[in-house]
């Protein structure tokens, strides 16, 4: 059984708590420990900003359950009350992170005993706020997350596994003609990987400094979603074109591709690996800092395309060939985006800006 960081803070954090109660003899010790496993957060930024919240709705919470208790007195009702009134506030504040803190800490107060109430609310709301200071100070001394590494190292491995998988597609499609049979596969594992790197960026972002391109990790995974998706679609489309040319009733040409459209391949092929190369290219620039190109569009290979797919529709008709023009006209699109994406996502540097 693996014992993860956050696991091993939570027991030793509820240690401490406890011990300190004991020592200053705050009573109940329980109530310091369920206020760390309640603060305790993934990460140092999370932590921080969760226990100020916290602090705010204890205070609150504290504030009204004294309130009610010396007013209505300390029953089951006026507890419901509370709590309704507490969740209503928060929402309200915006501080829904801090509910159940809140909800516990009315709990905790409005269940002391009524000819002691202001003595035992009191020990009562020192020993979550002792909670909330353990949890604070044990999240940020000791194995302190490294999640902007990993993140980081994730992003270059996601972007580099993304753009092949796009351009395995256009390959695929562009060698389609040689294929009997074709079964597209979903990219499941790397549509789960793509939600993971975003997780752990939530995590991360309290780790970033002004020297990190915080601008650069959304565009990755942008432009990473794009690739999956994209390519996804170009593998569905794929499998009915090998369908379609294979079918019995296809009106192909037995001897072959004509030399119009075998242009088209030959383009498609050399504008997958020109794409290859600048997917290369961003995915070093990840790590390695570098100047922007200001790099354009290739006018000169897009009017070539362009004047060879007119060429070869002059010399076809028929609903058959119609759809492989939109097949094509799609892939093209696609290969543009990518171009553009990676031109303009290769200027905005590495994620280190220094």
């Amino acid at each position: 059984m693996f014992v993860g960081a956050r696991i091993l803070k939570t027991g030793i954090a509820v240690t401490l708590a406890m011990y300190l109660c004991k020592l200053f003899q705050i009573e109940p010790a329980v109530f310091a420990a369920i206020s760390v496993v309640v603060n305790m957060q993934p990460s140092v930024r999370k932590a921080l900003h969760n226990a100020w919240e916290q602090v705010w709705v204890h205070l609150l919470s504290i504030t009204l359950a004294i309130l009610l208790g010396l007013t209505l007195g300390t029953n089951p009702v006026v507890t419901g009350v509370a709590v309704i009134i507490i969740i209503l506030l928060c929402n309200r504040l915006g501080w829904s992170g801090g509910i159940t803190i809140g909800v516990v800490s009315i709990v905790f107060v409005l269940d002391s005993p009524a000819n002691e109430f202001l003595p035992h609310a009191a020990s009562r709301s020192i020993a979550v706020f002792l909670g909330l200071a353990v949890a604070l100070v044990v999240n940020h001394i000791l194995l302190p997350p490294e999640h902007k590494k990993k993140l980081f190292a994730e992003l270059e491995r996601l972007f580099r596994d993304a753009s092949t998988y796009f351009l395995d597609s256009l390959i695929t499609f562009i060698s389609s003609a040689s294929l009997v049979s074709f079964i597209a596969e979903a990219p499941v594992e790397l549509l789960q990987r793509l939600e993971d790197a975003m997780d752990l960026y939530e995590h991360a972002r309290g780790e970033l400094t002004g020297q990190d391109n915080a601008l650069l990790v959304e565009r990755v995974l942008e432009i990473c979603r794009g690739f999956i998706e994209r390519g996804q679609t170009i593998g569905e489309m794929t499998a009915q074109r090998v369908q379609r040319r294979n079918a019995s009733d296809s009106p192909l040409p037995k001897d072959g591709p004509s030399t119009e459209y075998q242009r088209i391949l030959n383009l498609l092929l050399e504008g997958e690996r020109k794409l290859g190369l600048w997917a290369r290219k961003v995915s070093i620039g990840l790590t390695q800092p570098h100047a922007a190109e200001k790099a354009g569009e290739d006018t000169e290979y897009w009017a070539e395309f362009d004047q060879v797919m007119d060429t070869w529709q002059r010399t076809v008709s028929g609903i058959f060939y119609l759809r492989a023009m939109m097949e094509i006209a799609v892939v093209a699109t696609e290969m543009r985006w990518a171009a553009r994406r990676m031109k303009a996502f290769y200027d905005l540097g590495s994620f280190n800006k220094s």
